[in-house]
């Protein structure tokens, strides 16, 4: 009789552990490489990276945080913590034997597409209208580490998230 018992609870955990198991989400990074934070936020300490393709389980997207983060565990296991939803996908990725994997916009692109440019219209616009892009090149190069950023948020009672509250 014990031995049947023992049975029956051993399979009704095996049972949870696997329904649990199913409940999990496997993402893949879709990034050239990605850091998992401390805390859902740009600013949250960084604990490690991922790479493109690796897979992640999404433990959790809490109701009070914020819904672009999403907490998950990394491929080993072991690393766990916040990365920004539009990293990853549901849709497994591979790289084909002597592919790379392709990186974003540099950050030239990005200081671009602010200005509403890319390279060959910025340089048009310069030749045409004679403008002096110097200064504006300079502040791009600008390097803010994440704790001085923190810093100023937090003395000028700014949130990391902005926008109109």
């Amino acid at each position: 009789m014990t031995k049947t018992r023992l049975m029956i609870v051993a399979m009704l955990i095996c049972a949870v552990g696997w329904l649990s198991a199913a409940d999990q989400k496997q993402m893949y990074v879709t990034v050239k490489t990605t850091q998992i934070r401390a805390t859902p936020g740009y600013l949250g300490k960084p604990l490690g990276n991922l790479n493109y393709g690796d897979k992640v389980t999404v433990l959790d997207q809490p109701a009070d945080a914020p819904k672009d983060w999403l907490k998950v565990t990394g491929p080993d296991g072991k690393l766990q913590g916040w990365i920004n939803a539009s990293s990853v996908s549901s849709k497994q990725v591979a790289l084909k034997a002597g592919a790379t994997a392709s990186q974003s916009a540099s950050s030239g692109d990005v200081a671009l597409a602010g200005k509403g440019f890319n390279s060959d219209v910025e340089q048009q616009y310069k030749d045409e209208q004679h403008l002096d892009y110097t200064w504006v090149d300079k502040m791009e190069a600008f390097d803010v580490p994440p704790d001085q950023v923190s810093r100023f948020l937090t003395q000028g009672g700014l949130s990391e998230q902005g926008g109109a509250q």
